[in-house]
């Protein structure tokens, strides 16, 4: 877990806007999450992908813990 947060902080001056610098940290902890709930997070962002519209409607399916229920 220590090593995501210093790879963050590391690529983080690497970020050329505030937006960036945020969709940065919001995908980084949606990783950790996923490692924490215990699912392949590959998986689970190849599957946002390709349910991009249903995850727009219906984001609480979506979240790293619900994912397990839904999908595995």
């Amino acid at each position: 877990m220590l090593k995501i947060v210093v790879r963050d902080r590391k690529n983080a001056m690497f970020r050329k806007t505030l937006l960036g610098a945020n969709i940065g940290d919001v995908i980084t902890s949606m990783i950790a999450t996923g490692n924490e709930a215990g699912i392949n997070v590959f998986d689970y962002f190849t599957r946002l992908q390709r349910d991009a519209d249903d995850a727009k409607k219906h984001p609480e399916k979506y979240l790293p813990w619900n994912y397990l229920d839904q999908y595995q």
